[in-house]
């Protein structure tokens, strides 16, 4: 299920594409990678330019206020042409803030790309806010982080424990002590601590803390399963072009039965992954939940999105194995939006939950 894409929603996936077509090579994916910052500043001041980094932030705020579905829009064209991860780390934190307070005064510095927020959500053995020991008092923040993409970022948002309640808060970056973590794509990620960190302006909090976190988790999920179909569809496209050119035994390797199985079988994990996706993504975007769309999502995309990248090295032989060939960066996001979005176990126990209830 893909919602019915509209002029305007076409449009913006073909300029994603556009741009990405043209700026996107191996030479440059390379550089990226050497970057400390994953980017270049003239392309990111050309995305900037192009409205993307403000695509889910108010007009009133230099944003182009559009929905959940635009933004997923994006994200899947910008993670199918391997545009680098900032980009839509910097699109996540503005939508966060965005949407828990539209009328925030960083909005405009965030749809600008002058600066960035990030969510610092969480920690170490604990995704939910039961299990939190982050703490804010009068004297501000105290707590640790962990996988916190862009930890370098100007504003953090950082859920905390305040008294018997949760809240939302949003702290200056500046504040945070970071130490960097490997990942499996190269991305900037850290552990953060904060020692009493001044807060500067709580962004939900009492009754409201649970509820507003547990939809900024999942508004994150769905937006990391937009990124998943996009790498997968390409990923797949970049299999099949392959196949079809490469030669074997005198004859193109796409005439042989065993690798028209394994890409119909690629094939047939991205459909459904997509359908999942989207139809996760357009019921959260609209209020229409039923169930367990998203987990159901999450724990089968994930995996697709892992096997298609290992069927697309292995069609590809040793062509699929050099860093020059930007297969590589395919799986290895597979691998890290796996981890830091769509956690396997995590998401199976949700549908477990639903479908038998909790244990």
């Amino acid at each position: 299920m893909h919602p019915e894409v509209t002029e305007e929603q076409a449009e913006l996936k073909a300029s994603v594409e556009r741009f990405w077509r043209a700026q996107v090579s191996p030479d440059r994916l390379a550089a990226w990678a050497k970057d400390a910052a994953g980017i270049d500043d003239p392309t990111w001041r050309a995305i900037a330019d192009l409205g993307w980094l403000g695509i889910g932030v108010g007009p009133s705020h230099g944003g182009s206020g559009l929905g959940l579905v635009e933004v997923a829009c994006v994200l899947e064209e910008c993670a199918r042409g391997l545009l680098p991860r900032r980009v839509a780390d910097a699109i996540r934190g503005a939508v966060a803030l965005g949407d828990l307070d539209p009328d925030a005064a960083e909005l405009s510095d965030l749809a600008s790309g002058r600066k960035r927020a990030t969510l610092a959500l969480d920690e170490r053995g604990a995704r939910r806010a039961e299990h939190l020991q982050t703490r804010v008092d009068s004297d501000g923040v105290t707590g640790e982080k962990w996988c916190v993409v862009d930890p370098s970022a100007d504003w953090h948002i950082v859920s905390a424990r305040d008294g018997a309640d949760v809240s939302l808060l949003l702290v200056d970056g500046s504040r945070a002590a970071v130490t960097p973590l490997r990942t499996f794509d190269g991305s900037e990620q850290g552990v953060v601590g904060y020692d009493s960190a001044q807060v500067v302006r709580v962004l939900a909090g009492g009754d409201g803390g649970a509820p507003a976190l547990r939809r900024l988790q999942r508004v994150q999920t769905a937006l990391a399963l937009a990124e998943m179909v996009g790498g997968m569809r390409a990923a797949l496209d970049d299999t099949v072009a392959y196949v079809q050119q490469r030669e074997q035994f005198g004859q193109k390797i796409a005439v042989f039965q065993a690798v028209q199985h394994q890409v119909a079988d690629m094939a047939l994990a991205h459909t459904a992954s997509r359908h999942l996706a989207w139809r996760a993504i357009s019921r959260i975007a609209h209020g229409t939940e039923e169930g367990a769309e998203l987990a159901i999502a999450a724990a089968f995309v994930a995996r697709s999105f892992k096997d298609i990248t290992m069927t697309a090295h292995h069609l590809h032989g040793g062509a699929g194995y050099v860093v020059e060939h930007p297969l590589h960066y395919h799986s290895e996001r597979a691998q890290a939006l796996a981890i830091r979005y769509a956690p396997e176990a995590d998401a199976l126990a949700d549908v477990a939950d639903a479908v038998l209830g909790p244990a």
